[in-house]
Parts: C-alpha cells; sequence; structure tokens
C-alpha cells in the first residue's frame, strides 16, 4: 500500500483543520498540526513565532516519524499557502530517503473572505489572526497546480 501525505493549503480560519479532522481522516490515519506544535512550545508572553525553527523542526520529524514507523496516511496541518512553503515542506522531508515513494496529495481548502472573517471571529488568543494579515495572506495565496512539482492529485474543497 502507498503512502501518502495530504497537505492541507489555505488561509487561517477557512476552515483546514475542522474539514481535515471531521471529513478527510478515516481510521489509522494520523493528523499532524503546526499549530498545536506552535502553541505546545511557545508561552503566553512570547511572540507567535519566537521559535519558529523548532516548530518547523519537530512538524518534519513528526511527519517523517509517523509515515516511516506508524501510519500510510498522515494529514499535515498548516497553511501551506504556495509553492514556496510546500517546497521547503517536501526539501525538509527529502532527508529522508523513504520520501521519495510518497504520494503528496494538496487539500485546498477555499471560502468566501466573508464567511472565513466570521470564523476567525469566533478564535480566541492566538488563534484568532488580524484581519489585515488575513487578507495579506489570501494575495499570496497561490493553487499547488501551478507549481513546478507533479502532485499525484490535489483534491479541492469549497468549505462554506
Amino acid at each position: 500500500m502507498a503512502k501518502t501525505l495530504w497537505l492541507m493549503c489555505g488561509v487561517p480560519g477557512v476552515g483546514k483543520s475542522w474539514f481535515a479532522k471531521n471529513r478527510l481522516m478515516r481510521p489509522g490515519w494520523v493528523y499532524i498540526s503546526r499549530d498545536e506544535i506552535r502553541f505546545s512550545i511557545v508561552k503566553n508572553e512570547e511572540e507567535y513565532f519566537s521559535h519558529e525553527k523548532e516548530v518547523f523542526h519537530k512538524f518534519v520529524d513528526r511527519i517523517a516519524d509517523t509515515l516511516i514507523w506508524d501510519a500510510d496516511d498522515v494529514v499535515a496541518d498548516a497553511t501551506h499557502l504556495n509553492w514556496g512553503s510546500r517546497r521547503k515542506l517536501m526539501e525538509a522531508l527529502k532527508r529522508y530517503a523513504f520520501m521519495e515513494n510518497i504520494q503528496i496529495i494538496p487539500v485546498v481548502v477555499t471560502a468566501s473572505l466573508k464567511t472565513i472573517l466570521a470564523r476567525n471571529q469566533l478564535r480566541n488568543g492566538r488563534e484568532r489572526v488580524p484581519e489585515d494579515v488575513i487578507r495579506r495572506m489570501l494575495g499570496r495565496m497561490c493553487d499547488p497546480e501551478l507549481d513546478p512539482y507533479k502532485y499525484t492529485a490535489i483534491m479541492r474543497v469549497t468549505n462554506e
């Protein structure tokens, strides 16, 4: 059976985590959230990105270890907005030789700006993202179909 890395792609508040946990996941699959890793490391008084290198390395290591030892399918939940961010993850995973045989499927989650902003308002603390940041991130979102990488497939979800 082929192993698959499902890359959640979308801006904060679009519903990536909800979709991953409630619609995409299957028995035996493993969900790995970059935000959950971040919030386990960064203390309340620290800046959101204060431990970004450590967060990224733990995210990569957890994905790789899970694919090697625990599961055939891993859902990697982070924004993965554009080729640069997707490539960064895939390049980091390349140090694990087995990654050449992993199917990679971006899951592009979209919703209207109105819906995204309304969901974001329901978030508390660090989970709430400033509206101007969401708008900028939407402007940086780039369809994986335009990436120079040939994905196994691309899943598209409208999450209104």
